[in-house]
């Protein structure tokens, strides 16, 4: 029984081949018989190497392809665009939650405030006042109502300045980062437009130059600083940096008297 079963098998396997062979001889592709037949084109590509097409079953072949990856292209990167939309809607799912903590906890407010300034802000001693820019509207908003909702700070030692390009309008943009800082026209330092920029159009249309925070109060300048320097620093020492490293290393800050003023630096 067995035998006949085996016989039978290697009977069948024949005749695919066979047909394999005998659609490879009148210039069908790989592509097509695999369709056709539901063979992967690996094992096909075995069972008729041998056979030699003509020039016009060649040309056949490579307009087929070409036809192929014309249609095959287009629905290919449509597949990639779902995917990547996925996986990125995936993503911001999972994280969403944190949103709540800066708002329900001002000690994780402050935390953000000062790994953000470690980053992007001027450094004590070398500057002697709050000091951060960015081009990203998102972030100077964040940090100035956070400034707003966890300091006691005063709105007539808040200023602001552009850095922008030759050919941008500095009016418009002054305009465009008081509505968003919230700080009155008045109130932004005079800027130049930057020469290296001379005869060089700006290509993205929703650039805005890069807008800079300043606050003339060195007691919090350094106190952000010394936040997110006690967090990098805590978190070197045992690899880890978790919520509860973080607000320990964050109780540690000490609030000392102001160290200067607007007149009155150290």
């Amino acid at each position: 029984m067995l035998r006949r079963k085996e016989k039978w098998q290697r009977f069948y396997v024949k005749r695919i081949k066979e047909k394999a062979r005998y659609l490879r001889k009148h210039g069908y592709s790989l592509g097509e018989i695999s369709l056709r037949m539901d063979i992967p084109k690996n094992t096909l590509s075995g069972w008729v190497k041998d056979i030699i097409l003509n020039q016009k079953q060649q040309e056949r072949i490579r307009k087929i392809i070409v036809e192929s990856a014309a249609i095959g292209r287009p629905l290919a990167l449509k597949v990639n665009r779902e995917k990547i939309e996925k996986w990125k809607s995936g993503t911001q799912e999972k994280v969403k939650h944190y949103r709540r903590l800066v708002i329900q906890n001002p000690e994780i407010g402050k935390l953000v405030c000062g790994i953000m300034y470690l980053c992007e802000g001027a450094k004590y001693p070398a500057s002697r006042y709050l000091y951060l820019g960015n081009s990203d509207q998102k972030i100077i908003s964040f940090f100035l109502n956070s400034l707003r909702k966890y300091y006691d700070i005063k709105e007539d030692k808040l200023r602001f300045a552009i850095l922008y390009r030759w050919d941008q309008n500095y009016e418009d943009l002054k305009r465009y980062w008081s509505e968003i800082t919230g700080i009155a026209k008045s109130q932004c330092l005079k800027s130049k437009p930057d020469i290296r920029t001379e005869g060089k159009p700006t290509l993205k249309k929703d650039y805005k130059g890069v807008c800079r925070v300043i606050y003339y109060d060195t007691s919090l300048q350094f106190e952000l600083q010394s936040i997110g320097e006690a967090i990098i620093n805590g978190a070197g020492g045992d690899r880890t940096l978790c919520l509860f490293h973080a607000m320990e290393a964050l109780s540690q800050v000490s609030y000392g008297p102001k160290l200067a003023t607007a007149k009155n630096y150290p």
